[in-house]
């Protein structure tokens, strides 16, 4: 039968030496046959050596030039499977530069009291460390963003956002967050927005509400 470059591996190499397997259903002599080895040429260089699995022995063979082989040395007359305990070791290595600890927070000012729903209210927040640029949001209870994220340049170590109160209800808040670096955050206290206040009116001795409602005095 012609090469099978299926059975050819590689079991160690090093510099220009190579050592190789060749497993076959062929003969020692089909082996050693002028030419057998000429497709893979390229590969099986003159210092080269051969362990042959062959159908009728196991054997041990120099490469000469253009991939012919010499008569070599027959190992074993019933060329029993060759057995191949193969060990290795991993080791790796890395380096890491020394890192500078930088410092950065954010804290929220006091939420206004007294807002009810449609009043425009600012809140501020103060900044260390190098943190550009602030953004704000309004979260309603169940944490979900209802209005924003607005984002404030900071300067002079602070920044502010402008809100309209959104609907009457309970357990709002605010929250603020370095935009560069979203760990450092701060949350307010939960706020209630209420109805708007009711404006009263004096007349004499009644007070009209601005509904149209009359109290007397």
């Amino acid at each position: 039968m012609p090469f099978d470059p299926r059975g050819l591996s590689a079991l160690s190499s090093t510099g220009s030496f190579t050592l190789w397997l060749y497993v076959t259903t062929d003969t020692r002599a089909g082996v050693l046959a002028s030419g057998y080895f000429n497709s893979v040429a390229d590969r099986l260089l003159p210092g080269h050596m051969l362990i042959v699995q062959a159908a009728d022995s196991m054997n041990f063979l120099p490469v000469r030039s253009n991939a012919g082989v010499g008569n070599g040395l027959v190992l074993d007359a019933s060329a029993p499977p060759l057995r191949l305990n193969g060990y290795a070791g991993l080791g790796f290595s890395f380096n890491i530069p020394p890192i500078e600890a930088v410092a950065r927070s954010v804290a929220l000012g006091a939420v206004p009291s007294g807002l009810y729903v449609g009043r425009q209210f600012t809140i501020g927040a103060t900044a260390t460390g190098p943190v550009d640029t602030l953004v704000f949001s309004i979260l309603n209870a169940a944490g979900a963003v209802i209005a924003g994220p607005v984002s404030a340049q900071v300067a002079s170590g602070g920044a502010s956002a402008t809100f309209t109160a959104p609907d009457p209800g309970s357990g709002y808040r605010i929250r603020v967050a370095d935009a560069a670096e979203p760990l450092a955050t701060q949350t307010s206290p939960s706020f209630v927005v209420t109805e708007p206040y009711a404006l009263l009116t004096e007349s004499g001795a009644t007070l009209t509400a601005d509904e149209g409602g009359e109290i007397l005095l």
